[in-house]
């Protein structure tokens, strides 16, 4: 498995980079926003880590890695306390379908519902304080939000992965503007293929996407995904590659079998400027800088979780407990499943946070109860330096969206299925 990390290069604004590396496998089109739905959120690996004493090498482009090795005695056992919930079985207060769960700058939290397109304010009391947005085309209404965030001048980023657009809110809900992605085109001028993202905004203002098409049938076999920065207005912006991969498109034949665990790199915005990204397997995380030049990279020693019979089956069962969250349904998981083709083990890595301000690395690893609802959640957290710093147990139900110093924000289904967006501390165990 390959990837390709580019050296910082301005983009005119409204065309993407044209050449691409081959790299993670997965799912695309449908199926991979149907996947994507479903695999965040997954269990993780039950064995522990270390520091290993050796001094940091360089391997990886020249920097300094930092090798953490299996051992349970140099790692601290976090947990979580004092839950913030919002959230209710019916009426005002009730979710239709969180979609995700930030930090809010005046205390609590912020709330995406997807299902009525509003964001919700909650103060430390879990009580709602400020509610904006609503379907629609209108000003400050939304069509397909999918993430939230707060800068640290109160500005609130509602962003939409299709079309790719962010709209600005004052705190109070105000609605400041929009900013849509201009229209890509190759190098003879046509337009290319509508283009999907996924959008990371940061306290300091910081905004990264990843820009991604799904092609037709005559656009090639992969999906080349292009991990830019923004300076600027978003749509007159300077665009820079900080980093290039692409994922091989599932065949148009619906006989063809498709990849049902994709491996696909997932990544976050830290503090000082860095950008740090994981392949998903190895056991890597990699740092960047403003300029995407490596800057370091942090390992962990553990073997990857096989696929045995057991595995599908567990994998199979989320998948189709998880049909309500995903478009299409349940029909087409079961297209899915139908022409699922198995690898020989998970990627190690799902999904990776940094949290601000203090820069901690939250890697959720796979395990072989990935989809196991009744099972905790287990996150290995590394300090920014590289040193495997504690293993936290999430409690079953829970999925996180957002790290930040001293929280974890996310969704917890209680056992008739009920959403509820919560906050918890995080910290060492008693």
């Amino acid at each position: 498995m390959q990837s390709s990390f580019l050296k910082r290069r301005a983009a005119p604004a409204g065309r993407a980079d044209a050449p691409v590396m081959h790299g993670p496998r997965g799912v695309v089109g449908v199926i991979t926003v149907v996947l994507g739905l479903v695999i965040v959120g997954a269990g993780c690996d039950e064995s522990s880590g270390g520091v290993s004493g050796r001094p940091p090498d360089s391997g990886f482009d020249g920097v300094p890695i930092v090798h953490n090795v299996e051992d349970a005695g140099l790692v601290a056992e976090w947990g979580v306390g004092d839950p913030l919930r919002a959230g209710a079985l019916e009426g005002e207060a009730a979710f239709g379908r969180v979609a995700d769960v930030a930090p809010r700058q005046a205390g609590g939290f912020w709330v995406l519902d997807a299902q009525s397109r509003s964001i919700s304010g909650f103060d430390e009391n879990g009580t709602r304080t400020v509610e904006f947005g609503g379907e629609g085309d209108g000003p400050g209404e939304l069509r397909t939000p999918s993430r939230v965030f707060q800068t640290a001048d109160g500005t609130v980023y509602v962003g939409s992965a299709f079309p790719p657009e962010l709209h600005r809110f004052e705190a109070d809900g105000s609605f400041l503007g929009i900013a849509r992605l201009t229209e890509s085109r190759d190098a003879a001028g046509n337009p290319l293929p509508a283009r999907f993202a996924g959008w990371q905004v940061a306290p300091d203002g910081r905004l990264l996407a990843d820009l991604f098409a799904v092609p037709g049938p005559r656009q090639g076999p992969s999906v080349a995904h292009d991990l830019v920065s923004f300076e600027g207005d978003l749509d007159r912006a300077r665009r820079d590659t900080i980093a290039r991969w692409s994922v091989p498109s599932t065949p148009a034949s619906p006989s063809s079998p498709i990849e049902i665990v994709p491996v696909r790199p997932s990544w976050s915005v830290g503090p000082q400027g860095l950008t740090w990204w994981t392949p998903g397997t190895p056991y890597e995380i990699r740092a960047y800088d403003e300029a995407g030049t490596p800057v370091r990279a942090i390992r962990l020693e553990r073997d990857a979780i096989r696929v045995t019979p057991r595995v599908e089956e567990m994998l199979i069962a989320g998948l189709r407990a998880s049909a309500a969250d995903g478009p299409g349904g349940a029909a087409v998981v079961e297209q899915v499943i139908e022409r699922a083709r198995w690898p020989g083990s998970l990627p190690h890595v799902a999904e990776l946070w940094v949290s601000h301000p203090d820069g901690r690395l939250f890697a959720l690893p796979w395990s072989a109860d990935s989809f196991e609802a009744s099972s905790a959640k287990q996150v290995d957290v590394f300090e920014s330096g590289g040193r495997y710093a504690a293993r936290l147990t999430l409690p079953p139900g829970f999925s996180a969206r957002r790290f930040a110093e001293g929280f974890v924000y996310g969704v917890e289904r209680d056992e008739l299925g009920i959403q509820y967006a919560v906050r918890y501390t995080i910290g060492p165990r008693d």
